[in-house]
């Protein structure tokens, strides 16, 4: 009777086995930042040794995790929210010392089975009570490893929970500043063209001058929604304040505009009034400004300028509008 470690689990285990490294937690923590984040410095470093041919060595990793372990998969989370950096650090960490446990377990259950085999052939012991014990061996061992795995899952799920949070916007759930421009830079490498469009609510100061900061959340949260549901399967993120951003992965400038009038309209067709008395609200509406990106990340730039200036266009030209650059 055997258990497998869960795979995410499994292989910074294998990794180290490969390159005759203990199971520690840090050594672990190691593993799994390389193999989760190549791209990050303790990713690259790893990758400069490994890619020569050689096993890293128990200094080289002690050295890597000194330089770059409290800068790199912990660091943009540690300069914006101590709180979660500590959180995934120990999860992390927690997850290394499970796994190592795991092993140990799975070790100390192949030298009692060797011991046991050994006495066995040797005519040493009565048989029936040594398979019995061997029998009650793995048992046991396969408890501590089930235990083990429930353990590392349920850590993997909150771990995997925090770091989506760390990329969404607190108030609408929409996909955050860090968010967006990660997913400009990811479509900027693979060099496809993207349409990008920037929203802002019409007259969104006097919401607040007149009504107060709450209705403004509300109206913020409305209009990412009403947004998001126009555009379904395309990415939408809060740019900042009542701002928003849409992006598509296409060349199609009009089908962008097309599903934002959509949702321009489905404001426009819905009467809003105040939850607390009642008082019709009026119309709540947005413009926007629609640009296309071609290239690297230049292209990104230009076009984020370009949609700002048709952005603020359609100001000018009367607001609850879409224009393209």
């Amino acid at each position: 009777m055997s258990a497998k470690l869960p795979e995410d689990a499994a292989k910074p285990l294998e990794f180290l086995a490969r390159h005759r490294l203990a199971a520690t937690p840090q050594n672990y923590t190691l593993a799994y930042v390389a193999l989760s984040d190549p791209g990050s410095p303790i990713g690259r470093a790893v990758a400069e040794i490994i890619a020569e041919g050689y096993r890293i060595k128990q200094d080289e990793a002690d050295h890597i995790l000194e330089a770059h372990g409290t800068t790199t998969f912990f660091g943009a989370y540690e300069r914006k929210n101590g709180e979660l950096s500590a959180h995934l650090r120990h999860q992390t960490i927690k997850i290394g010392e499970l796994a190592s446990s795991a092993a140990d377990a799975t070790g100390a259950l192949a030298r009692e089975l060797s011991e046991e085999a050994t006495t066995l052939s040797g005519g040493g012991a009565d048989s029936t009570s040594i398979v019995a014990r061997m029998i009650e061996h793995s048992l046991q061992a396969q408890a501590r490893l089930t235990v083990a795995m429930d353990e590392v899952k349920t850590l993997r799920e909150e771990l995997e929970a925090a770091r989506n949070d760390a990329q969404r916007d607190e108030l609408t759930g929409l996909a955050n500043r860090r968010a967006i421009d990660a997913h400009l830079a990811e479509l900027a490498e693979k060099g496809e063209p993207r349409v990008i469009a920037l929203c802002d609510i019409d007259h969104f100061k006097s919401v607040n001058d007149r009504y107060g900061h709450g209705v403004g959340d509300r109206v913020i949260k409305l209009v990412a929604s009403t947004l998001e549901d126009a555009c379904t399967a395309q990415f939408v993120g809060r740019w900042g304040g009542e701002e928003f951003i849409v992006i598509m992965p296409s060349s199609d400038i009009a089908a962008v505009i097309k599903r934002l009038n959509q949702a321009r309209q489905t404001l426009a067709d819905t009467k809003f009034k105040l939850r607390e008395t009642d008082e019709p609200m009026g119309l709540i509406s947005f413009s926007g400004g629609v640009a296309l990106a071609v290239g690297g990340k230049q292209a990104n730039v230009t076009a984020l300028q370009q949609a700002d200036k048709a952005l603020y266009r359609a100001k000018d030209e009367g607001r609850n509008c879409i224009l393209s650059a």
